[in-house]
């Protein structure tokens, strides 16, 4: 979301002849640009790098915020052992930020259910192995980082990514009520479309944690565009209540995309 609302913003200025007008500089906790808690897909990093360059947005990683104050805010960027290498204090008019996320206060802190962050326990079937009639999917899983980096950066939890925890659980729970033991365990495979407001990054990454059997990054104007189409395509499925239609799950299984694993084969 980071990268989307920076540069949908570069491209509103543009298009109304202001950019000229407004310098931008891109904060982030990742180790490199195109990191985005998942160590890089395919070529992620020269994509986004490139985006940024021609966009003329500086940016600085393995930073820190240590303070916001009116009109400016301090940032301490550090190097691969975590040592602060230097320090800036950078103005703005305008500025978003997105803290570290955490657990609700309703569930934190309760042993065997949450991790220190707040973020709900789960095996491989979506359950915690503490409480057995907890199943969780989403935001609120804790997902171990998918490698250490200087600045704790957490892996993301996508779209596509949580269909398929909540298609494994919905299995899950049918054989549990059915007086069978719960097996089906999900891909986890992620599938984004950045919108960058005139052009946008495609991403597939299958699964969404490395290893992986499928790394797939592209930039181009077509990714706008079938952001748009999908969005509309998406509301529709919802207004309609079909969320998984027959030709949806074909095209998908046609791709290798798939929710839930296959028993049997390793994974």
């Amino acid at each position: 979301p980071a990268y989307e609302f920076a540069m949908i913003l570069d491209a509103d200025l543009r298009k109304r002849k202001l950019r000229d007008r407004v310098p931008m500089t891109y904060v982030t906790a990742e180790p490199y640009i195109g990191h985005m808690g998942l160590g890089g897909v395919g070529d992620s990093k020269g994509l986004l790098e490139s985006e940024l360059r021609q966009r003329h947005i500086k940016w600085i990683t393995n930073a820190r915020v240590t303070a916001v104050e009116a009109g400016k805010v301090k940032v301490d960027e550090v190097d691969g052992k975590g040592t602060v290498s230097q320090s800036h204090e950078l103005p703005f008019s305008y500025s978003m930020l997105l803290p570290a996320f955490t657990g609700v206060d309703a569930v934190r802190g309760i042993e065997g259910l949450t991790n220190p962050r707040g973020f709900i326990l789960i095996d491989e079937h979506q359950r915690n192995p503490t409480f057995r009639n907890i199943f969780s999917a989403g935001v609120c899983v804790a997902i171990p980082p998918v490698e250490a980096t200087p600045v704790p950066t957490g892996a993301p939890k996508t779209g596509f990514m949580i269909e398929s925890m909540v298609t494994a659980i919905a299995h899950n729970l049918r054989d549990e009520l059915a007086g069978r033991e719960g097996k089906a365990r999900a891909t986890w495979n992620a599938v984004c479309l950045a919108d960058m407001g005139d052009t946008g990054a495609a991403f597939v990454a299958l699964p969404q944690i490395p290893p992986r059997n499928v790394t797939w990054a592209r930039v181009g104007k077509w990714v706008h565009l079938a952001k748009i189409a999908f969005e509309k395509y998406y509301l529709r499925k919802m207004r309609t209540g079909n969320t998984d239609p027959i030709y949806e799950k074909y095209v998908m299984k046609a791709l290798g995309i798939e929710r839930l694993k296959s028993e049997g084969k390793p994974h």
